[in-house]
């Protein structure tokens, strides 16, 4: 009965608050509508400039075919490599294309391409990806346009070599970034909103009448974070819909296993935020800390840049890392369908860190000064 009075406070408390049931449904709706098309590793829009020294009909289909590829926008066509240099130094320009004056003549013998790309790296991912875009480009045209040649046994066997993409067929870069923006915005939501839950009972002076009350430690506690479960999957639920309307995508796993680990994951961001709670005396002291520690997590999760590219120092860091474990989580089942069977490790980790995390947040709560 005492559980039951304490969550009929808790939930009283979350819907009389102005701001908070608001929150809680518009960041996860414009994290899943905005975010999929904003925070993409897509580059497009690249300014290309074309030094066309050859201009024939050979020349004018390789830009025709950069151009219509949709990620470059065709600034110029000139004969002058100084020009292109300029434009570029300008910033006007992010790429240069350039075609020398026997490519038609190359492009008949089947002989390697004249051409050159540049590319201005001020951006090195733009640089480098757009690089790589037009490099595909001209392949892509050489194999199309190149006269075949015979193949004879003095130059051996042939390969031939494709690729096979199973989880992301189109390499859709927003199917990817589905299950990273669900572990951001529930993490987000239920380590600041526990953060926030205590300190304003402290400067409401309402944690007053709670200490002189014999309920104890444990299940004050749980009080606090049974609220924020039902938060969580009230987003998971949110997310999971609005990607299966708007985007079409649906969860190639089980749901069922991404409420579990999301329940774990609860488990550590409550009980972080009640445990930082603890010990701040004020809400913008909750905040600031809730949000360092918010933004080690995002960074070193391998949600936006993969774990393996870190060094062997930072490597070693994220096995502390609870999102890591959810991120990793919650993708293998969404995109893979991976099993318990597959993602038992980040289970593991998920809830032994959990654990301590309300371990500690119940034993650092004091009812007394």
């Amino acid at each position: 009965m005492v559980l039951l009075y304490l969550l009929e406070k808790e939930f009283k408390q979350f819907f009389r608050d102005p701001g908070l049931p608001k929150m809680a449904i518009a960041f996860p709706v414009l994290m899943m509508l905005v975010f999929p098309f904003a925070v993409s590793m897509e580059i497009r829009n690249i300014d290309l400039v074309v030094v066309d020294s050859n201009r024939s009909v050979a020349s004018s289909k390789l830009v025709e075919s950069c151009t219509a590829s949709g990620y470059f926008n065709l600034v110029e066509v000139c004969d002058d490599p100084a020009r292109a240099m300029q434009l570029m130094d300008r910033n006007k320009a992010d790429a240069i294309l350039t075609i020398e004056s026997d490519f038609d003549r190359c492009l008949e013998r089947g002989e390697a391409l004249p051409v050159g790309v540049k590319v201005n790296t001020i951006n090195g991912t733009k640089g480098s990806i757009g690089a790589g875009y037009l490099t595909s480009c001209i392949q892509r045209y050489y194999a199309e346009n190149a006269p075949t040649q015979p193949t004879t046994a003095a130059a051996g066997p042939q390969l031939d070599v494709s690729s096979k993409y199973y989880f992301n067929t189109y390499l859709d870069y927003k199917k990817f970034m589905v299950p990273a923006l669900i572990v951001i915005a529930i993490t987000m939501l239920t380590g600041f909103f526990p953060a926030l839950n205590i300190v304003s009972e402290k400067e409401r002076g309402t944690i007053e009448q709670i200490n002189v009350t014999p309920v104890n430690r444990g299940a004050f506690i749980l009080c606090k974070l049974i609220p924020y479960w039902l938060v969580a999957f009230f987003v998971l639920t949110a997310c999971l819909l609005i990607a299966r309307w708007v985007f079409g995508y649906t969860c190639a796993g089980s749901v069922g296993l991404m409420y579990f680990f999301t329940a774990g994951n609860i488990l550590v961001t409550a009980g972080m935020g009640l445990l930082i709670s603890n010990y701040s005396d004020n809400a913008q002291q909750a905040m600031f800390v809730t949000w360092f520690f918010m933004m080690v997590f995002m960074l070193v999760s391998g949600i936006f840049t993969p774990i393996a590219s870190m060094p062997g120092w930072a490597q070693a860091i994220t096995y502390l890392n609870p999102m890591r474990y959810y991120a990793d989580a919650m993708r293998g089942i969404y995109i893979k369908g991976s099993s318990l069977a597959d993602v038992w490790t980040d289970a593991a980790g998920l809830l032994t860190i959990g654990a301590a995390m309300v371990s500690w947040a119940i034993l650092s709560y004091k009812k007394t000064n």
